[in-house]
C-alpha cells in the first residue's frame, strides 16, 4: 500500500473477510469466557499492518448495522438475495467495536445509512481539508469515491495483496471514470446488491453506451437516437435505470456528530491492553505495543 495521512476502514467488510479467512474447518478462536475472537484477531492484524504501511495521522472505521436503510424504502428488494452471516461472526461485530472504543479509534454507524455512505462522507470532508485519503475495503462499490486525493485499496488477500485504485488505474482496468460507476450499475445492475438495472443490458453494452453518451442521464435524454431493441429497452426501463443508479450512489453528506479532529489517531494503550488481555488476544497486544513504540 501507499502512505496517506487519513486512513478509512470499511469495518464490516474487513471483519467479514477476517472471519472467513480464519474459519476453515470450524476452528474458531474463543476467549476463556467463550467470546468468539477469530474475526477480531484478523481485523486487528489487518488494521495494525495497514497503519504500519500507511503511517496515517487520522483513522476512521465505518460500520453497517442494518439492511433496512433508506435504500430499502426506495426498493424493498435491495440486498434481498443476501444470506445471513454465521452467529459466530455476528457476535464479533459488537466485540470489535468494543475493542476499537478501548483503543480510542473514531468509528460510526447509522441505521439509516450503509458503511459506504459514512466512508463517502468522511472521505469527502477529509479530501476537502487537503488530506490524502486511503480507503481500505473489499467492496468495489467504493470505487466511485476515487479522486486525486482519494485512493481506494481493494483487498484481494488481506492487506498483503491489494489493488490500489486511482482515477488512472480505474480507467485502465474498468474503462470508466469514478463518476460513471453509478451510471454503469444503473444500466447493468448489481446482482450482489440485487440492484435490477435495465433488463437485457450487460457490462459490455453498458460501457459502450457510457463511452458514447457519458452519463445515464444523457443516454436517457438521447434515447430517440438509439435503434432497435436497445432503444426499446432504454425507453421502457429508463425509470428503473435511474432508480438503480440512485441505489448504487454513495451518499457523501450523511449528518454525523463526528469531526475530522475526532479521527486524529492516538491510541489509548491502558484500556486497550486490558481489553485485549480479557479477550486473550496476546499476539494482537504485542503487535499494538510494537506499533506504538515505533510510532
Amino acid at each position: 500500500m501507499q502512505q496517506a495521512d487519513f486512513l478509512i476502514l470499511d469495518g464490516s467488510s474487513v471483519l467479514v473477510r477476517a472471519y472467513f479467512a480464519s474459519a476453515y474447518g470450524r476452528r474458531i478462536m474463543q476467549s476463556s469466557n467463550g467470546t468468539y475472537t477469530n474475526a477480531v484477531f484478523g481485523f486487528l492484524n489487518m488494521l495494525f499492518g495497514a497503519i504500519e504501511q500507511v503511517r496515517p495521522s487520522h483513522l476512521f472505521v465505518a460500520w453497517d448495522v442494518s439492511r433496512d436503510t433508506f435504500r430499502r424504502e426506495l426498493y424493498p428488494a435491495y440486498k434481498g438475495t443476501r444470506g445471513e452471516l454465521p452467529d459466530e461472526l455476528i457476535s464479533q461485530f459488537d466485540t470489535m467495536q468494543d475493542v476499537l472504543e478501548s483503543l480510542g479509534v473514531a468509528q460510526h454507524f447509522d441505521v439509516r445509512y450503509e458503511a459506504d455512505d459514512l466512508i463517502g462522507t468522511v472521505a469527502r470532508l477529509a479530501a476537502d481539508a487537503k488530506h490524502h485519503v486511503l480507503i481500505l475495503s473489499g467492496d468495489r462499490d467504493v470505487l466511485q469515491l476515487v479522486q486525486n486525493e482519494v485512493t481506494v485499496a481493494i483487498m484481494k488477500k488481506g492487506i498483503t495483496e491489494v489493488d490500489l485504485y486511482t482515477p488512472d488505474f480505474l480507467m485502465e482496468t474498468w474503462g470508466v471514470t469514478p463518476s460513471q460507476i453509478t451510471d454503469l450499475k444503473g444500466l447493468m445492475g448489481d446482482t450482489s446488491d440485487n440492484i435490477p438495472g435495465v433488463p437485457g443490458i450487460g457490462e459490455k453494452t453498458a460501457k459502450k453506451l457510457l463511452t458514447e453518451y457519458g452519463t445515464l442521464e444523457n443516454l436517457i435524454a438521447s434515447r430517440e437516437t438509439l435503434t432497435g431493441k436497445l432503444k426499446q429497452k432504454i425507453s421502457e426501463h429508463h425509470e428503473l435505470a435511474m432508480l438503480s443508479k440512485r441505489l448504487a450512489t454513495i451518499v457523501t453528506d450523511v449528518p454525523m456528530d463526528i469531526a475530522l479532529s475526532d479521527c486524529q489517531m492516538s491510541f489509548s494503550i491502558e484500556p486497550a491492553t486490558m481489553k485485549l488481555q480479557e479477550l486473550g488476544l496476546h499476539r494482537a497486544l504485542t503487535h499494538l505495543q510494537r506499533l506504538t513504540q515505533v510510532g
